[in-house]
């Protein structure tokens, strides 16, 4: 079963300073179990080329929000809110940029060594395999999706996809590091939720392949590529419906926690938080 939503959007300014009229047609799957592409109804949701302001406009619910509302429940403090243009940017997303889109990168913001982000850059184009799939693949997609388990409206943005015949479908999530090595790095991936993350964009893409790429950001600069397990998606997957649930639910919340929770749902703005790197 599927549905088709149709969204407009007025006049917004993108990070080119283009005015524009974006006008969505999205076809989301209401079924949650990987379907053969042979099978006639299979489809997977549009990837929608967007920029970031427009993408983060969308009124749907984030990976980023669901951390936020674990942060509620774990009793940390709330993450400060920020616009894409308040503050320095952070390394991760300049590096980001430099990797994905580095015709958008603005060199000289305050706070960054650019020479450092670029030595990045090259560290994880000297690794064949990904520099093959930064070739074939689309960067920076934004999707638009309905969770079938509680019926939410969900959006992600995709490092990179990768759809390529007589290949399995790609997502690929890079992350800056200061992982010792790649077990420490696998060992993130969990303690930091990649996994959650990486449940989220398979099911949503109904994905046959995650790939976690964590770049060291200092000495020895090593680059790890983990293909994410099974094990590692159904973990992550408990994780996000039961965030899901809480978002929908909020006063099944832990006595001890419900006022914290509470007021991260509250605080909640679907369209204006932005994707964590």
């Amino acid at each position: 079963m599927h549905k088709l939503v149709c969204l407009r959007f007025c006049p917004v300014k993108s990070r080119h300073r283009q005015s524009l009229y974006v006008v969505l047609s999205v076809t989301f799957s209401t079924m949650l179990n990987p379907v053969p592409e042979s099978a006639p109804d299979f489809r997977r949701p549009d990837l929608l080329r967007l920029d970031y302001d427009t993408y983060r406009a969308l009124p749907a619910i984030a990976n980023s929000d669901l951390s936020r509302l674990r942060d509620a429940l774990d009793g940390r403090p709330p993450r400060p809110q920020t616009g894409s243009n308040a503050g320095a940017l952070s390394f991760g997303t300049a590096f980001h940029t430099a990797l994905l889109e580095p015709d958008d990168y603005i060199a000289g913001q305050p706070g960054l060594n650019d020479t450092l982000v670029w030595w990045l850059v090259e560290g994880v184009k000297m690794n064949s395999q990904l520099t093959d799939l930064l070739e074939q693949g689309a960067s920076e997609m934004s999707v638009l999706f309905t969770e079938p388990q509680t019926d939410t409206l969900c959006k992600l943005r995709a490092d990179l996809v990768v759809d390529q015949p007589e290949q399995p479908f790609t997502v690929i999530d890079f992350k800056t590091t200061m992982a010792r090595d790649a077990e420490h790095f696998l060992w993130q991936c969990s303690a930091y939720d990649y996994d959650r993350q990486a449940a989220f964009y398979t099911d949503a893409l109904r994905a046959e392949r995650f790939l976690l790429v964590g770049v060291q950001k200092v000495e020895p600069f090593g680059v790890f590529t983990i293909e994410v397990s099974e094990q590692m998606l159904a973990e992550g997957r408990q994780k996000y419906q039961r965030l899901l649930c809480l978002l929908k639910a909020p006063a099944t919340a832990p006595p001890y926690r419900a006022e914290a929770v509470q007021a991260a749902v509250d605080a909640l703005d679907p369209g204006r938080n932005e994707e964590m790197r």
